[in-house]
């Protein structure tokens, strides 16, 4: 009780902090609902800091976000909280430009301020911006950075069937497949040569979160069909799930945690469960699409009901990207034989020469300026704020 009294005190207190930050000539802001958000936006926050020395504002929601505790060099971050502080602030806002990763923009409680900001929406997934997102999730941002073409055709359609006026869309690219290749590249120089035997793989799952994920679904004949064919198992779970569905990830701890070849990872900041996998086990989690394109490895996609949180995308002619790629980045397994995961396993480690060819076209063709996407973003926001203020 007293955390949240000092972290409701705290947030208020940020609110004066946003007006200092305004008063020392500061024009750009990010949102961060916390760390796990964080590295979507770290790479372009490091280019505008470093790379062109300008100062920004850093709002973030999380009272242990690292920003907090150790600022980078011209990055002024500021505490304001889930409540009430939180909505006043983005209410009263007076930045030329804030940049943000969160969707429904003036859908809910968070809403557009009263002063003339810019809002960039930053891409925090490779996914499709028309199934997985909320209706109108992207309807009241200025500008977004598009991660691939497939967003900028589904956007321009959805504004054209709902006669919404056209926003600012750019080439910008998706720097977490970036960070994901080059941390790839370092660590396989630095890792020792697996201890494995030759005919054991390491299994990552990694689902999405939600009442029709893999968890919620039943992932224990999942994990036990891998587990018996002598395979290595790390269950990495998304933080939405540790509160949807903690009961049954508690039950699949208690199963298999006792099993030596079994790990349980709580924390997606991290890539080693990554780097470490020969193949990944997934449902409709943006993360298969980071871990196929960028380490050129085959996915299992089990085959649960699509993560639909708008009902109208059939209505746009673009099918979803995360749909069209499932069969070219891996093979798609159903619910009714989870128990035949391993041979699967072990048909597409025999094949990954194939699928890593894949990945690599399919990379080429859907991903904006591979390897320079936070330049570019940074060069984009330095001027939209320039603009703004002539603007203003």
């Amino acid at each position: 009780m007293l955390k949240k009294i000092n972290n409701f005190f705290s947030s208020w207190r940020g609110l004066f902090d946003l007006r200092k930050l305004l008063k020392s000539g500061v024009r750009i802001a990010f949102y961060s609902e916390g760390n796990a958000y964080r590295g979507f936006l770290e790479p372009v926050v490091e280019e505008l800091t470093t790379g062109l020395n300008i100062k920004i504002c850093y709002m973030t929601s999380d009272p242990a976000d690292i920003f907090l505790q150790n600022p980078p060099t011209n990055v002024n971050p500021v505490y304001i909280g889930w409540g009430s502080a939180m909505i006043f602030a983005f209410q009263t806002l007076r930045f030329d430009v804030l940049v943000m990763t969160m969707p429904d923009l003036n859908l809910f409680h968070i809403k557009r301020s009263f002063y003339p900001v810019h809002y960039i929406y930053l891409q925090h997934s490779l996914v499709s911006s028309h199934m997985v997102y909320r209706t109108g999730a992207f309807d009241h941002f200025d500008s977004i950075f598009c991660s691939g073409p497939h967003q900028i055709a589904e956007i321009r359609e959805w504004e054209f069937i709902n006669g919404l006026k056209a926003k600012k869309l750019y080439r910008h690219g998706y720097a977490p497949i970036e960070t994901v290749m080059r941390g790839f590249k370092s660590y396989l120089s630095l890792s020792p040569s697996s201890p494995l035997l030759k005919k054991s793989h390491r299994v990552l799952i990694a689902p999405s979160w939600g009442p029709e994920g893999i968890i919620d679904k039943g992932a224990s004949p999942l994990i036990e069909s891998i587990l018996n064919a002598g395979h290595h198992v790390v269950l990495r779970i998304h933080p939405q799930s540790m509160k949807t569905s903690f009961t049954k990830i508690r039950e699949l701890k208690k199963t298999f945690m006792s099993h030596s070849n079994f790990k349980f990872d709580p924390d997606t900041s991290m890539y080693e469960s990554l780097y470490d996998a020969d193949v990944l086990v997934s449902d409709w989690s943006g993360i298969a699409l980071e871990y196929g394109l960028g380490l050129e490895r085959p996915v299992i996609f089990i085959d649960v009901p699509r993560k639909v949180n708008n009902s109208r995308y059939t209505e746009l002619k673009n099918v979803p990207f995360e749909v069209v790629v499932r069969e070219q980045l891996g093979v798609v397994l159903s619910l009714n034989k989870l128990d035949k995961a391993a041979d699967l396993v072990t048909l597409l480690t025999n094949d990954k020469n194939r699928f890593a060819k894949k990945a690599r076209n399919l990379r080429d063709k859907h991903v904006f300026n591979l390897g320079k996407s936070a330049k570019i973003g940074a060069t984009l926001i330095r001027q939209i704020a320039e603009k703004q203020r002539n603007i203003d």
